[in-house]
């Protein structure tokens, strides 16, 4: 993975996407349940809405989502309908892409896109001694993590690293989290959330932004650097029975059945009465989760620590 093939993956991406800020009162759910967007001055257009949109107009309308996605068509326009009125003097931010409604945003929601995220990352970053080592770009999440060959124990092969992160539609800030990597089976303990940097897409100019992101980063490798030493030492942290605690520790965070037993044989594999083998068991059985589902395991895993 390298910055060419980012840009290359983000630019295919961005085809077809558009924004537009528009009054309550100039928007209405159509029969079919489609939202009904002004064009010009007589006419309009007819948009799909995502499953999140759908959840996003329904909070800002103050609906019930699930009973409004249960109602028929007809319906949804009734009661949308009506509160869009009692939102008239509300103007809303829609991202849009192609005929999809993928995002429906309170009017003082600032882009952030991510290509503009990426692309301030790679100013940023710039030193030689540093590898992206995984990209992740979904439908509602872009993430970046990018590691260093300075901040490194040779003998564990643990590294320091940041995780760049960014949503479009709403479901998370602009973020840089530290993390650690470790090369022998490539886990990542992705540090508790309170050392990381997370701005919301409000108020920030780009230039701000970009400011902030920088101390971030530089901030992000130091705590990344010091949680090294910290995961080094869970080793003299023992614990009488691993097996019992991944269990206890799964039930208690209403984890599956089967990722549970993942991370059971995860640990047998790899043995360490300790807390450090407690915390790989998670970390590899995260491997083979989708992308989303496996940052959260691993942000899971940095809170054990």
């Amino acid at each position: 993975m390298d910055w060419n093939s980012v840009e290359e993956q983000i630019a295919l991406d961005d085809q077809n996407k558009w924004d537009r800020k528009i009054s309550g009162s100039q928007l209405l759910i159509s029969l079919a349940g489609k939202l009904r967007v002004p064009a010009c001055e007589d006419t309009a257009d007819v948009y799909s809405l995502s499953e999140l949109a759908i959840a996003q107009l329904c909070h800002k309308l103050e609906i019930p989502v699930r009973y409004y996605r249960r109602l028929p068509d007809e319906m949804k326009a009734l009661v949308a309908n009506f509160d869009l009125k009692r939102h008239n003097e509300h103007s809303f931010f829609l991202r849009g892409k192609g005929q999809w409604i993928r995002a429906f945003l309170s009017g003082d929601y600032i882009a952030y896109n991510n290509a503009e995220i990426a692309e301030t990352a790679q100013n940023l970053l710039t030193d030689t001694g540093l590898v992206m080592k995984d990209f992740v770009l979904e439908e509602t999440n872009f993430f970046l993590k990018i590691i260093s060959e300075e901040l490194v124990d040779r003998g564990s092969g643990l590294k320091a690293g940041i995780m760049i992160g960014n949503s479009e539609v709403g479901m998370g800030s602009v973020s840089v989290e530290p993390f650690v990597f470790r090369k022998p089976c490539t886990n990542d303990l992705i540090v508790a959330q309170e050392k990381s940097f997370k701005h919301a897409h409000i108020h920030l100019t780009a230039y701000e932004l970009t400011r902030r992101m920088a101390t971030a980063i530089s901030d992000g490798f130091r705590v990344a650097s010091s949680i090294l030493d910290r995961f080094l030492k869970a080793r003299d942290q023992p614990i009488e029975d691993p097996v019992e605690v991944i269990r206890r520790l799964a039930e208690e965070r209403v984890l599956s059945q089967k990722f549970t037993d993942e991370s059971v044989s995860s640990y047998l594999a790899e043995p360490e009465r300790n807390l450090f083998g407690v915390i790989n068991a998670f970390t590899s059985a995260a491997q083979g989760l989708a992308p989303l589902q496996r940052i959260e395991m691993e942000r899971f895993a940095g809170t054990l620590l």
